[in-house]
């Protein structure tokens, strides 16, 4: 088979299972070569050899049952770093810039009136993708903390630190913040706000991503119960709570922000224009 036709074939048959089918079989394609995507897509009429297609073919069908291509390739980039991703931990999303975006904008403006390094702390932190990248974009500017309920996560966590950032993160095995010592002047977090019966569809359909990562509970909204009035426990006066949401749950998390204290609360938007992010002093 030829490189082209390969790649042709294979986003097609990911047509069904994937919102981007060409750039899946793309890095998959690469991934089974032994090369870069770059590569791929500058592929001539050459063929493949016999292992390469089979490999492609495999993971193809990998894609096909459910499992992201993160999984597959065991990493995912995430505002210019790459990540360590695996089965136990959701893959970042570009979805979560806009909340990186908003703590970056809350740190600067902290740390211009007198607080530094500021101190965040990340609830939830997963991969640590959020941790991390703020680690690494502030860099002395913040002194940045991680916890999460999974402890398998917090072992990735921990690795994605050390490889990104050359050292550790300080990490905590938390439930929602539980046993969590402030104080911290800004809180970030994206807790599984997904309702139980979508996800019920999700798993149904193959999904693979942890569902720990991903089930808010029958209305999607549990966690942030809880989280919210948490965090304004440790954060000190004039400190700022950032958090991730769904794209129809801005003024039921406003609402919870209300409700334990918080004041200029705003529901910032992605470039889609969802609503993405719910932010308080």
């Amino acid at each position: 088979m030829m490189g082209r036709a390969a790649l042709s074939e294979g986003a097609a048959a990911l047509a069904s299972v994937s919102d981007t089918p060409f750039l899946d079989a793309s890095l998959l394609l690469a991934r089974a070569l032994g090369t870069s995507r770059e590569r791929v897509l500058a592929m001539g009429p050459e063929a493949l050899d016999e292992a390469g297609e089979a490999a492609f073919r495999g993971l193809i069908a990998r894609r096909i049952s459910g499992e992201p291509v993160a999984y597959i390739l065991g990493a995912k980039e995430f505002r210019g770093l790459e990540f360590r991703v695996d089965a136990r931990v959701l893959c970042p999303r570009p979805d979560t810039e806009p909340l990186v975006e908003t703590a970056l904008e809350a740190a600067l403006s902290l740390s211009a009136a007198g607080r530094a390094p500021v101190r965040i702390h990340d609830a939830f932190t997963g991969s640590g993708a959020v941790a991390v990248a703020l680690a690494a974009e502030l860099g002395d500017g913040a002194s940045v903390s991680m916890s999460d309920l999974s402890p398998d996560a917090l072992v990735l966590a921990r690795e994605n630190a050390g490889m990104l950032l050359g050292r550790e993160l300080p990490a905590r095995l938390s439930d929602c913040l539980e046993g969590v010592e402030g104080p911290f002047d800004l809180v970030t977090a994206n807790p599984p706000y997904v309702t139980s019966s979508f996800c019920d569809g999700i798993y149904a359909a193959g999904g693979r991503e942890p569902r720990l990562a991903l089930d808010g509970g029958a209305d999607g909204l549990g966690l942030y119960r809880r989280l919210v009035p948490r965090a304004r426990g440790l954060l000190s006066p004039g400190g700022v709570l950032a958090v991730e949401i769904g794209d129809e749950q801005g003024a039921a998390v406003s609402a919870l922000f209300a409700e334990a204290g918080f004041a200029e609360l705003a529901v910032l938007r992605d470039l889609a224009g969802r609503d993405r992010v719910v932010r308080g002093r």
